[in-house]
C-alpha cells in the first residue's frame, strides 16, 4: 500500500491526543486518578494506537488468479476478480468507512453486487493492469 505522510502524521496526532486526554489533562486539571481508571486508560491508549500501529505496518494487497485481497491490520477484505465491475482511479478517501488504504488518494473497485473497496497500490497503473487481465470487463473511470 502506498503511504501518505500526512494520514501517517494524522495518525500520531490523534494517538497524541488519545495520550493526553487520558493521562495529560487529568494532570493539568490537577485530578487524581484511581488503579482502575488508570488501568482502563492504559489498556484503552494500548488497543488504540496498537489498532493504528498495526494498520499502518500491515496493509497490503494481493492478487491471485481468482481474488483481490486486501488486509489492514486485523480487517481481510476479498473480492472475487470476476464480479470487479469498475475501477474508479484517483479517488480521495475522505468520506469512505471501509478503506484499507493508508493514502488519500487511491482508487475504488466497485463489484457487480455495489460492494466498494478504496484501496491504495503503490503503483495504480501496474495494479489496474493485472486486475484487468484476468477480467478484460472491468471499466476504468478516470476521475476529472
Amino acid at each position: 500500500s502506498k503511504k501518505s505522510n500526512s494520514l501517517g502524521a494524522l495518525l500520531i496526532i490523534v494517538s497524541a491526543l488519545v495520550l493526553f486526554l487520558s493521562f495529560g489533562l487529568p494532570v493539568v486539571l490537577r485530578q487524581s486518578i484511581n488503579s482502575t481508571e488508570l488501568i482502563i486508560k492504559t489498556l484503552l491508549c494500548i488497543l488504540i494506537i496498537g489498532f493504528f500501529t498495526w494498520c499502518w505496518t500491515s496493509t497490503y494487497y494481493v492478487i491471485d488468479k481468482k481474488k483481490l485481497v486486501a488486509v489492514s491490520g486485523p480487517c481481510k477484505f476479498s473480492i472475487e476478480i470476476q464480479d470487479i465491475k469498475e475501477i474508479n482511479t484517483d479517488q480521495k478517501t475522505i468520506g469512505w468507512i471501509i478503506k484499507p488504504a493508508l493514502s488519500w488518494n487511491c482508487i475504488v473497485v466497485i463489484c457487480r453486487d455495489s460492494e466498494a473497496l478504496a484501496i491504495s497500490p503503490e503503483n495504480q497503473d501496474t495494479f489496474i493492469d493485472t486486475l484487468t487481465g484476468i477480467n478484460q470487463e472491468i471499466k476504468i473511470k478516470h476521475s476529472s
